[in-house]
Order: C-alpha cells, then structure tokens, then sequence
C-alpha cells in the first residue's frame, strides 16, 4: 500500500471565527478597499488554500450544541482537520464547549484537538474572585478529564503570547498537547528563532505550531509584505526540519477588505502547497 503524500498544504491551518468578528478594528484603518469583511471561516480557508481550521467562539458565539454551532462545522466538510476552542477570545467560555467537542469528535470524524485561545484571561472563578496560576492548572486538569470522555484522543492546544512566557511555570501546560506561538509585537516578529527556542527549553516535548498575522491590530495597517515573507519562509523551513507542526493563520474576519499580506498570503500558499514533506 502506497503511504499518502504529505505536503506542506497539509500542515497549514486557518485560526478562524464568525464573519465580522474583527470590523470595528478597520475604523480608520490604511490600505483596505471595504469597510467590513464579510468572509466565513470556510471561504477563508477556501480562499488561501488551507486544509485546516482552528473555530475560536467569540463572546461564546457559536453556542455549544446550538444550530449555529453545527451550521459551521457542516461547512468544514471538507477539511483535513478541525480544532474547536474551550476557551474563546479573551478567554470567555459558555461551560459546556468539552461535552460539545466530545461530542463533535464522534459525529465529524475531522474534529481531533480542543483549543484554548486565551485561557490565561480566566483568572477568577464563577463567583468572580480572582486567582492565579493554581486555579489556571486546576482548570485546565479538569478540562483534560472531561475530553477524556471522548471515543477517541482529543489533542489540547493553546495559544500563547511571546510576551508571555516567562509569566507561567512549566507545570501548568502539563495537559497540554500543543502550542502556538505569536508575536503580537512586530519587532518581536523580527525575532523568530530568538523566539520560539524559548518555547522549545520552557516547555520542552510539546508540540508547536508558527503564528502568523496578517493584520496588525496595534497600528490597524496589513502586516508589511516584507516581514511577513520572513515568517512564512522561515515557517516552511521549520516544517521541513521536523522543528515545528505547522503553521496558523489569523484570520478570515480579516480577509476580503484588500490586504497586500492577505494577496501575498495566498499567492505564498499557491506557491509552496504543494511541495512534499
């Protein structure tokens, strides 16, 4: 039997959430040809090319088990794999989303990781009181026992911010299966290597996948063609070395308002998608 081709296409994955979800940021922003984006999680993936999606709710939208919920994932048909957050931006979640993911993992056979985008924001419990490192582990301990309940692994993968990493021991990314690291900051985008082997001694034998934005929210102009280059092509040597599992794109609410990174992006993809791993 002959083993199925791996290329890079295949490693590389959309980090994606509801249509709209970033329009207020393009308010006197530079270099757009629309004042909103209308563009889907799927059309995005569609558009650059990609096999992947990571679904992060917003505000907890799409509700668990909701139509809605389930009207995005039958538009991920067709995709090689799918991750759906626990956590969502700013780290709100509804409570049910390890139940929901379970069961999603059974009914889509492409669903295969939870993800936590911003966990690190949930520092109080329900009542309100706050807390630190300790309640974050026991979160996400008990996160890991209630995806156990699934028929089948369900890998666990975070965000997390360069910035960050000094902030958290070790220990609580114990459950954890993988990482993604960004750098928010441009001039620590210009630091890659700097960057991630960090990650690698901090939290030696996870998994990591390259961050990439195409829009830099701070300054609310495209990330320049130019550093976002460097990122691609230093993530495609990263791919080819072993040294990463793939690569995440931000993001489908800002695709479809005339980005150059977003032109280049896909022109990139078409580029070197095909190319065996």
């Amino acid at each position: 039997m002959n083993k199925e081709k791996l290329v890079v296409r295949d490693k590389l994955w959309l980090f994606a959430s509801r249509p709209h979800d970033d329009d207020p940021y393009f308010v006197g922003a530079e270099g757009i040809t629309s004042m909103w984006s209308r563009i889907t999680p799927t059309e995005g993936a569609h558009m650059l090319g990609v096999n992947n999606i990571i679904m992060v709710c917003s505000d907890g939208i799409p509700v668990p088990f909701s139509k809605d919920a389930y009207g995005y994932m039958e538009s991920f048909c067709n995709m090689k794999n799918v991750m759906w957050s626990v956590t969502g931006s700013a780290g709100f979640r509804n409570g049910n989303e390890e139940e929901y993911i379970c069961h999603l993992s059974e009914k889509y056979p492409n669903v295969i990781g939870a993800f936590y985008d911003d966990f690190t924001c949930r520092q109080e419990d329900p009542n309100g009181e706050k807390h630190g490192e300790e309640y974050l582990t026991g979160f996400l301990r008990e996160s890991r026992k209630r995806l156990d309940k699934a028929h089948k692994k369900i890998e666990m993968w975070t965000t997390c911010y360069v910035a960050q990493l000094e902030r958290y021991s070790k220990e609580m990314f114990e459950p954890i299966d993988g990482i993604t690291v960004w750098s928010m900051d441009i001039n620590d985008a210009m630091k890659l290597d700097e960057n991630l082997s960090q990650y690698e001694k901090r939290l030696p034998g996870k998994k990591i996948m390259l961050g990439i934005y195409m829009f830099d929210y701070q300054t609310k102009k495209a990330i320049p063609t130019h550093l976002l280059k460097t990122q691609c092509d230093t993530g495609l040597k990263w791919l080819k070395e072993g040294r990463i599992e793939g690569i995440v794109f931000l993001t489908n609410c800002v695709m479809g308002i005339g980005l150059e990174s977003e032109y280049f992006l896909r022109q990139w993809i078409k580029d070197v998608g095909d190319q065996e791993l």
